[in-house]
């Protein structure tokens, strides 16, 4: 059973949010869309990977958890692509999405990926990332009164990677090959560790620890454009408010979505409450009475009186 969903990222849609609204001549413009193309591309690999959970059948019990993030009371964040939680065992994923030859250097705990014109990177380790996540989840189960065997894999959603032999002995496969894998995982931890009620508590328990946090990049949001932009114009012109409609500056087109657009923007630099003066501000509104009407029109949720009074973005806003 699917107890939590693959949702998109905070940081993806911060950088999306940046790639609108930075100007392409700033220094880190190709920065981030670097990075915005490397997230996206782990995103694919991750949804590759959901697929093939979506084709295996199994007659046991179980709970599948996407994207879950558990911090620890010291602050450290343990951010796991899927948990596979059964009767039997408790398995996690960590889903890779990497081109290229791969060598492990398993004395130095170094990972390599070699590419096709002999460039030589080197990535973080995910056996230690895994084997870092499998200990904190055993001390959160075992403080709730369960034990269970926790084991742990890697999963390469990309056929391009070419795993040498180094990798030979590592918990690391293609995802053609997680239908199986989980087959035989059954097979090895054949004895049954919980009731049906106690893994439905404590798959629950997990959900109800999961605590995404907002993913802040380095750049002053001083620097990015403000108000509604014109998608039409690939974000390059601000839209103004005219006579109940938002028209664009530069090819005239309107667009009243637009403004939803930037308030989940605004949300994501400044929080989820705009009071009216930041409303005009960020809109380029001069009337404090077309303000009102506006936020007045969305029926957020109101908190606080006359100049104290605050509106609140909800989440869902352009659902």
């Amino acid at each position: 059973m699917l107890l939590k969903k693959r949702e998109v990222s905070s940081k993806q849609l911060v950088l999306e949010m940046i790639e609108r609204r930075l100007s392409k001549s700033h220094a880190k413009y190709d920065y981030f869309q670097e990075m915005l193309g490397r997230t996206k591309a782990g995103i694919v690999g991750e949804q590759r990977v959901d697929r093939e959970w979506r084709e295996i059948y199994l007659e046991h019990a179980y709970y599948l958890l996407h994207d879950v993030q558990l911090n620890t009371e010291g602050g450290s964040i343990h951010q796991i692509d899927t948990l596979f939680m059964s009767r039997n065992f408790v398995l996690i994923v960590e889903i890779k999405n990497i081109v290229g030859r791969i060598e492990y250097m398993e004395g130095n705990h170094q990972f390599i990926r070699i590419t096709s014109d002999g460039r030589v990177d080197g990535f973080r380790n995910p056996f230690d990332q895994v084997k870092r996540h499998a200990r904190f989840l055993r001390q959160i189960l075992q403080k709730a009164g369960y034990h269970i065997p926790i084991v742990y894999m890697i999963v390469s959603a990309n056929p391009n990677m070419i795993m040498t032999s180094s990798l030979s002995a590592q918990p690391i496969i293609h995802v053609s090959g997680l239908t199986e894998k989980v087959e035989q995982l059954f097979l090895r931890h054949s004895q049954v560790c919980l009731s049906e009620k106690d893994l439905k508590h404590i798959a629950e328990h997990i959900l109800n620890k999961h605590e995404p946090t907002q993913w802040i990049p380095e750049i002053d949001w001083g620097e990015l454009r403000k108000g509604a932009l014109c998608s039409q114009c690939e974000y390059q012109y601000a839209l103004q408010y005219f006579f109940g409609k938002w028209r664009c500056s530069n090819c005239q087109r309107t667009d009243n979505k637009s403004m939803l657009v930037a308030l989940q923007d605004y949300q994501l630099m400044m929080g989820n409450n705009i009071s009216n003066a930041q409303f005009r501000n960020f809109f380029d509104i001069d009337s404090e009475r077309v303000a009102h009407y506006l936020l007045k029109k969305l029926k957020f949720e109101v908190i606080g009186e006359n100049k104290n009074r605050k509106y609140i973005i909800p989440a869902n806003l352009l659902d």
